[in-house]
């Protein structure tokens, strides 16, 4: 793939592009970057942010402008779209549904070369082997990672899927409350446990999303990947001294003492 993605930019490079359509003259084709985000921006619930660059959709490189990109996004089926985004030196995919609804300008072209050439050796699967993983992070780098795909437990077995995804306390308040029903009448406790069921398979991302905030971590990134290990590693390669608590990865970096930072940038 890589190597008809490079005959594919040698062919783009030659060909000018006017981005604003003034008499500023044309501007030669490269990737979009993101400028900024709205107050409505869809970007912000994907942790996109200004400086991402777009560099594929769907495994392709993307030259078009803005318009086309949001266009070939807000498709009618509501499929997801597989986007690959260069950020701080990496590339990551992420899965989006609609268009980002947030504000594009071309790139330098001297910049572009560059990630054209960080690009090699980046490869790119089939959009169906990914899923999103949300990652939260504290202020310690403790990560917190979930799988977004909708698991069909949570609405048969509520328990079983929160001792799977470590959710101790919303566990411990389920039971109580399956406890208490049962000691008045089986019809309670078969009413508390259709609810329960029904509430956590509606809701299964934003109780595993509000459990982590509940423990003070803050929404960090979202990535597509194949696996939990996989998205650790991408998380990892963004942040080198991000922890998890079930980890896959190796152990992170040691952390730069700040007294040593001081010093450095003193000297």
């Amino acid at each position: 793939m890589s190597d008809h993605l490079s005959d594919d930019i040698s062919e783009n490079t030659q060909s000018p592009l006017n981005n604003e359509g003034d008499a500023a003259g044309p501007v030669a084709k490269t990737f979009l970057r993101i400028a900024s985000l709205g107050m409505r921006s869809v970007a912000t619930s994907y942790r996109l942010k200004p400086g991402d660059v777009i560099v594929c959709l769907e495994g392709e490189f993307f030259f078009g402008n803005a318009e086309d990109f949001e266009t070939a996004l807000d498709k009618e089926d509501k499929q997801s779209s597989l986007l690959t985004v260069f950020r701080e030196g990496f590339f990551f995919e992420v899965l989006v549904e609609g268009a980002l609804r947030c504000s594009f300008e071309f790139m330098e072209v001297e910049k572009f070369e560059e990630i054209r050439s960080a690009f090699d050796g980046h490869i790119i699967h089939k959009k169906s082997d990914y899923r999103n993983f949300e990652v939260l992070r504290d202020i310690r780098r403790n990560c917190t990672i979930y799988d977004t795909t909708p698991s069909p437990l949570a609405g048969t077995f509520p328990p079983l899927w929160l001792i799977q995804n470590r959710l101790w306390e919303p566990l411990m308040a389920i039971s109580l409350a399956y406890f208490i029903s049962y000691g008045v009448s089986l019809a309670m406790f078969a009413l508390t446990y259709l609810l329960s069921a029904f509430y956590f398979n509606r809701g299964q991302i934003h109780v595993m999303r509000s459990y982590a905030q509940f423990q003070e971590k803050q929404m960090w990134i979202v990535v597509a990947a194949r696996t939990i290990q996989e998205a650790q590693m991408l998380c990892r390669k963004l942040d080198p001294y991000c922890k998890f608590a079930f980890s896959h990865v190796p152990p992170p970096e040691p952390m730069p003492d700040p007294e040593d930072m001081l010093t450095n940038e003193k000297t």
